[in-house]
C-alpha cells in the first residue's frame, strides 16, 4: 500500500483497505508543515469549524476545514500524503471534542428558573448561539460583538467563564440577602 497524496486518495472508488490501515495511525498535530492551536484561532473561526464538523460530507468541505484550522491552501491540502492527513484529522477531531466538552462543562448553567426561561422562548435564541456570547461580552466591555469574534478563542472563552462565575456568585449573594 502506497502513501499516496490526498488528491489520489479522494479519487479512489474503494478506500476500504487504506481506511483500515490509516485509522490505526496515532494523532499528530502537523499538516503540511503547520500546526493547530485552537486557543489562538479567532473565536469566530473555531465556531465556524464546529458547525462545519457537523456536516462534513465532501472533500471540498474537508479541505475548507483544514484550510481554516491549519492555514493551508487548496493546493497544499490535496498535495499532502494521506497518512499525514489521517493523523492530523484524528488530532483535529480529538481537539474539537475536548474543546466542546470543556465549553459545555464550564459554560453550562442550571438555574432553578430555567423552566421559565424556556417558557419565555429561549429556544429561539439557539440560532444565534455563536454570537450571543459575543453580544454579552460586547455589552460588558463596550465593544462591537463581531470585533470580539476576531479575538483568540482562548481569550473569549476565559472571559465567558469568568463572567459566568461572577454571575453565579452575584445570583447566590442576591438570594442570601433576600432571606
Amino acid at each position: 500500500m502506497k502513501n499516496i497524496r490526498i488528491k489520489y486518495y479522494a479519487r479512489l472508488p474503494d478506500t476500504t483497505l487504506y481506511d483500515a490501515w490509516l485509522e490505526t495511525l496515532p494523532p499528530k498535530n502537523t499538516f503540511a508543515g503547520k500546526t493547530l492551536n485552537l486557543q489562538q484561532m479567532p473565536y469566530a473561526n473555531v465556531k465556524y469549524c464546529i458547525r462545519l464538523l457537523g456536516k462534513l460530507n465532501s472533500w471540498p468541505q474537508v479541505q475548507e476545514l483544514f484550510s481554516v484550522c491549519f492555514g493551508v491552501t487548496q493546493r497544499q491540502f490535496y498535495n499532502v500524503r494521506v497518512a499525514e492527513y489521517f493523523a492530523a484529522r484524528k488530532f483535529l477531531i480529538s481537539e474539537f471534542k475536548c474543546l466542546i466538552a470543556t465549553e459545555t462543562k464550564l459554560l453550562h448553567t442550571l438555574s432553578t428558573d430555567s423552566h421559565l426561561w424556556h417558557m419565555a422562548g429561549a429556544d429561539k435564541l439557539n440560532v444565534f448561539s455563536d454570537t450571543l456570547p459575543l453580544i454579552q461580552l460586547g455589552k460588558t466591555f463596550g465593544q462591537y460583538p463581531y470585533d470580539l469574534g476576531r479575538k483568540p478563542y482562548g481569550e473569549i472563552f476565559s472571559l465567558l467563564a469568568q463572567i459566568k462565575a461572577q454571575n453565579e456568585v452575584e445570583a447566590a449573594y442576591a438570594k442570601l440577602t433576600r432571606k
